[in-house]
């Protein structure tokens, strides 16, 4: 295997894993949070190291690509091999002539590659997602079947087959993922703690203002997507190719460019019908909104006291993407709303925040399913 063939995957792996970490990580960890009442560096850093392994197995397994489907059907390089003796066989045959051919040997390295690639993941199937150690490896030989089943169809089509499915590959990747999984029980890989193991360490925390503050930030990450795919939407059906194309008046598709930012609108509104009366981000945080004697909060306080922070922000993206040439200060004016009800509450001591304090509301922890607030 050339330095190439070993560094454009790995290349790849971190660009990809690297630009699906900047977009999706922030929803990862309000995963965490809502999941395990608390982050985890431990969990944040597997998780991460997750994402860019999942990339590099895809693009060692994939990459490279053929230039079209036609240079890949005239290469006709690909093919199927079915002998499940076949690693046994070439194992046997680079050993033959002793240690030193074997370390120079290119079946020996792509063998053991085949075997090394799956370890982590049977190491991460046990301990990130805390499987069974059984089904841990049965999910590493479908992970391995299932790029075995790619390879023999082209991409499922986009190319004609363009490598060799064969199911030696099955049989080296689900070992990997064996000596993963057993790696795994013993206490080298105990520091990654369970799913299991967070989530019966959860237990009630008071509020506090770094609590408060990511909820905010995982409430900015909700709506910031939910108005990017509004805008997305909105650019679509504004189109006139895409009117052409589905063969609707320009008339339908301004409707549907409008109702296209129901979404941000309901990713604010909806979660202050529940009784909680807490946003998105508040309810990862485990956190309630509530009167100060720990009554249930009006819905009418409570959409004052979200317009006062995060619902503030959303309503007026919300009004820039629907009014037709907006004028630029709505723009700075919502950055310099949310940018103040941030700062407000970097200097708060009490850490309820300038909505809370404006509306008169005020924030409870939630506790853990089996623990309960100091009384």
């Amino acid at each position: 295997m050339s330095e190439s063939q070993v560094l454009f995957p790995a290349e790849i792996a971190l660009l990809f894993g690297g630009m699906a970490l900047a977009a999706g990580g922030i929803f990862m960890l309000a995963i965490q949070y809502r999941r395990f009442g608390r982050l985890s560096m431990v969990h944040t850093l597997a998780t991460a190291g997750t994402v860019i392994y999942l990339f590099a197995v895809g693009a060692y397994t994939m990459l490279p690509l053929p230039a079209s489907k036609a240079a890949s059907c005239a290469a006709n390089t690909g093919g199927v091999e079915l002998d499940p003796l076949g690693p046994l066989r070439q194992l046997r045959e680079v050993f033959a002539p002793g240690i030193s051919h074997t370390l120079h040997s290119g079946t020996f390295w792509q063998l053991a590659l085949n075997v090394i690639l799956f370890i982590p993941f049977g190491i991460l199937a046990v301990r990130l997602l805390g499987m069974h150690p059984v089904a841990a490896v049965m999910l590493g030989a479908l992970a391995s079947l299932t790029i075995e089943a790619t390879q023999y169809t082209g991409l499922f089509g986009v190319f004609c087959r363009y490598r060799v499915a064969d199911v030696g590959d099955l049989e080296t990747n689900t070992l990997g993922a064996l000596i993963g999984v057993l790696l795994a029980l013993t206490p080298l890989f105990r520091w990654i703690h369970t799913p299991q193991q967070l989530e019966a360490s959860a237990q009630w925390r008071p509020v506090t203002r770094g609590r408060r503050l990511w909820g905010m930030i995982f409430d900015l990450a909700f709506i910031t997507a939910a108005i990017a795919f509004a805008e997305v939407l909105q650019a679509l059906a504004l189109e006139p190719a895409v009117r052409t194309f589905l063969g609707t008046s320009q008339d339908t598709m301004r409707a549907v460019s409008s109702a296209a930012w129901v979404l941000p609108s309901a990713v604010v509104l909806l979660p202050l019908l529940g009784a909680r009366r807490a946003s998105l981000g508040q309810r990862c945080v485990w956190l309630d909104v509530s009167r100060p004697d720990g009554a249930r909060a009006p819905v009418a306080l409570g959409l004052w006291r979200a317009l006062l922070g995060t619902g503030g922000y959303a309503a007026l993206s919300i009004a820039e993407g629907l009014v037709t040439g907006s004028p630029a200060w709505l723009s700075t004016l919502s950055g310099a709303w949310i940018l103040a009800a941030g700062i407000f509450l970097l200097f708060d001591r009490s850490g309820r925040g300038l909505s809370a304090r404006a509306s008169g509301l005020d924030f409870a922890p939630r506790s853990a399913p089996e623990s309960a607030p100091p009384r």
